[in-house]
């Protein structure tokens, strides 16, 4: 019987991006916005909810390949906030962060053309991430009357929906990811064909991003 060899790690990790990218294009051409019925909102909150438990099992992978320590219980779990929950007691997190290119200032190193900049004002913490995820919860059964008014609860829940829709996808479009010991660039769209990719930092030509 032959043994299906498994995918490197860093291809595993692009897998689950390639899954995120394909959600937001749908959210995207859904144009959820204030005036959006329920069932656009929905199905964006939806596709959200899914691109974060993507994301933790884009951890789980990274964590798989580096520490070799996944709690137990973690690794059966579908969901996001658990996985979350448990990979956070490990002293060391694997968790994506945000990343923009910059110019390097005058009179550096002139075979560096650019720098790798974290983005603190759109980086996600877990505790952030988990946040989110809770709230797409309510998302995922009809609106009930008995127990949310249509008006004010309803207003309420579409605007942090709004809110949060372009906070996952802003965090995720260049971020910075720890696997197997190495530094990895996840790529939601590069280059002129908007490719996604997962590729190591210290190989990264950043003239192509």
């Amino acid at each position: 019987m032959a043994v299906v060899e498994k995918p490197s790690p860093h291809l595993q990790y692009q897998s689950l991006l390639i899954n995120i990218r394909a959600r937001y294009e749908i959210i995207n051409n859904l144009h959820p916005d204030a005036n959006s019925d329920f069932a656009v909102l929905e199905t964006s909150a939806f596709h959200m909810r899914k691109s974060i438990e993507g994301v933790a099992f884009s951890c789980l992978v990274a964590l798989d390949n580096g520490l070799k320590q996944i709690p137990k219980d973690a690794r059966g779990q579908w969901n996001a906030d658990k996985i979350f929950a448990k990979l956070s007691k490990q002293k060391e997190l694997v968790f994506p962060e945000s990343f923009k290119r910059e110019t390097p200032p005058e009179g550096s190193d002139p075979r560096v053309s650019h720098y790798i900049v974290k983005r603190p004002e759109i980086n996600l913490t877990v505790d952030d991430v988990r946040a989110i995820y809770r709230r797409s919860h309510k998302w995922l059964h009809e609106w009930n009357p008995y127990v949310e008014s249509l008006g004010r609860d309803f207003e309420k829940s579409k605007a942090e929906l709004l809110s949060d829709l372009p906070k996952i996808w802003d965090w995720l479009l260049q971020h910075l990811i720890g696997i197997g010991g190495k530094v990895f660039l996840g790529l939601l769209k590069d280059g002129p064909n908007e490719e996604v990719r997962v590729v190591a930092a210290e190989s990264a030509n950043l003239d192509e991003y």
